[in-house]
C-alpha cells in the first residue's frame, strides 16, 4: 500500500463515520495539519501515531507475508 492509498483509506473511513479531521486528530493526539497531510498522501507517521488514528476510526493494520517463489 502506498502512502497515497493509505491516505485515501483514512479519509474514506473518516468520512464514512462522519467525523471531522479536527476531531479525529484530537482523539488521536495529533494536530489537524498532520492528519490532513496523511490523508493527502504526504507525511510519514510513526507506527504509534498511525495506530492511534486507526483506533479512533475503528480500523486495524494487518500485515501479510508474500509468498516467496
Amino acid at each position: 500500500m502506498t502512502t497515497a492509498q493509505l491516505g485515501k483509506s483514512l479519509q474514506s473511513r473518516r468520512k464514512k463515520v462522519q467525523l471531522s479531521q479536527a476531531y479525529v486528530a484530537e482523539l488521536a493526539g495529533l494536530s489537524s495539519r498532520q492528519l490532513s497531510e496523511w490523508e493527502a498522501g504526504r507525511g510519514n507517521p510513526s507506527f504509534g501515531q498511525l495506530q492511534a488514528v486507526l483506533d479512533v476510526l475503528g480500523l486495524e493494520l494487518r500485515i501479510e507475508l508474500k509468498q516467496l517463489t
